[in-house]
């Protein structure tokens, strides 16, 4: 195998494995327990359009994983996180930029019941079926 050969292996190994890792990406998502089968999903990153249906993804799995089947929205709250990154010029030597550059980090965060039965009186999502549409919708296996 000649030098250009194992090299441009050896690159394809090196990205073959970039962005496969996390079901969600780049993005973060995190759970609170608030007691007796209610739960704080947060999720951030994506796009603004997406971010819901990410955390309402989350929400089921999180439902799933807690043995129960439904879950009610009892509160949601969404929005973007701004963030300050600064940078350097190599051309300014060591003197920082005076404008930093600014990342619009959307947010949705949602306070779940789950519930081992849905009731008439609410309600409820089917965590197993919001997750099946979800995978299907961005086509996540």
């Amino acid at each position: 195998m000649n030098s250009f050969a194992a090299t441009l292996s050896f690159a394809f190994l090196l990205f073959s494995g970039c962005g496969m890792g996390s079901l969600y990406g780049p993005s973060y998502y995190d759970e609170t327990s608030l007691g007796d089968g209610l739960e704080r999903v947060t999720f951030k990153g994506g796009d603004h359009p997406a971010t819901g249906d990410l955390c309402l993804l989350r929400c089921a799995e999180v439902t799933r994983q807690a043995g129960f089947t439904y879950f009610e929205v009892v509160d949601s709250e969404s929005g973007s996180t701004l963030r300050h990154t600064g940078g350097a010029y190599p051309f300014h030597r060591h003197y920082h930029l005076d404008e930093p550059f600014v990342d619009d980090i959307p947010f949705v965060t949602k306070t779940i019941r789950m519930l081992k039965e849905k009731t008439e009186a609410d309600f409820a999502y089917d965590a197993v079926e919001v997750e099946r549409l979800m995978r299907r919708k961005y086509e996540i296996k």
